[in-house]
């Protein structure tokens, strides 16, 4: 006689867990950055298809205040207020007085003129600037400190090796911030914006030996190589003192929240790097840059992708 077994109690999936534990506002602040995603995703095929760069070029227009806003949120839940108000602080403040240094004067970055597609200026300095180098810096070094599973902690018991350490973590951002700008800068600065939509962002006075067949609306062709070290030399002071000051233990270690730096430096990979390829029907020299984001940047998203299958991918069973 066959004895009736009682039905293995199936378990749901850990990223069903994951998502039930969110609060609805998490869910709202992951699934706007989904949404960024999918649209530039989306005006991606139409606009290759239709040699249209206009249209991709306007959709990666969008957004960059509600981002920094979602990065503001995201750092509070996190960290908390102090170490928001210090990341954003000094990321705006150190940020703003360098592009003035470099707008003004030709220092760190080079000598560079804003225009006012860039929105309203302070003294030549674009006041969108310092949130795009606040979204760009925080994302970038949540996403190391999260690929380490350090979760906010620092290392060293020794004032030297506090300093060290700091110096190690600010070393690795500002070389990934810069390795972004290596695509991002060529992209901002050809002469297609002026082509096809008529607003130049900014341009370069002098040129420089990055990729100097850039087709240009003024200036010179090709960008500074310090512009680059200026880049990361910005960002590693920026996330040295805060790592060093002002960095304490996460206040939330809930794995999904850690997916949000991803997805906003997915974003800003995305939106460069679509930009750049449509843009290279126009502008043959960009197709450098773009070949050097996409392997410079695409590891760095590839291993956070893979982070988050080992998190919530579950091993086989015994």
């Amino acid at each position: 006689m066959a004895v009736a077994t009682a039905p293995k109690a199936s378990h749901p999936h850990p990223l069903i867990v994951a998502i039930r534990e969110c609060t609805r506002f998490e869910l709202f602040n992951i699934a706007v950055m989904l949404f960024f995603i999918l649209i530039t995703t989306v005006a991606f095929p139409i606009s290759w298809a239709g040699h249209n760069a206009g249209l991709q070029m306007q959709v990666s227009m969008l957004g960059t205040f509600l981002v920094w806003a979602i990065v503001v949120w995201h750092s509070v839940h996190v960290m908390g207020w102090q170490q928001t108000v210090a990341f954003q602080g000094l990321t705006m403040v150190l940020s703003f007085v360098a592009e003035y240094l470099g707008a003004n004067y030709g220092w760190i970055f080079g000598s560079y003129d804003y225009t006012s597609t860039a929105g309203p200026s302070i003294n030549g300095v674009s006041v969108f600037v310092p949130f795009t180098w606040g979204i760009i810096v925080y994302a970038v070094y949540m996403l190391i400190d999260w690929l380490l599973d350090l979760y906010g902690e620092r290392r060293g018991r020794k004032w030297y090796g506090k300093v060290i350490w700091s110096a190690m973590i600010a070393l690795t951002t500002g070389i990934v911030v810069a390795a972004w700008d290596l695509m991002a800068d060529p992209v901002y600065v050809t002469g297609v914006w002026e082509d096809v939509l008529g607003k130049p962002p900014w341009w370069w006075w002098d040129g420089g030996a990055y990729l100097p067949n850039l087709m240009v609306w003024k200036g010179a062709g090709g960008i500074p190589i310090q512009n680059f070290f200026g880049w990361m030399e910005v960002t590693f002071v920026i996330v040295f003192v805060f790592n060093l000051f002002f960095q304490r233990k996460d206040r939330a270690t809930h794995q999904l929240m850690y997916a949000v730096p991803l997805l906003v430096f997915g974003w800003l990979f995305l939106i460069t790097f679509f930009d750049g390829l449509v843009m290279t029907w126009y502008d043959p020299g960009l197709v450098q840059a773009v070949i050097i984001g996409f392997f410079s940047l695409g590891s760095v998203i590839m291993l956070g992708v893979l982070k988050l299958c080992k998190t919530y991918w579950s091993p086989p069973g015994p």
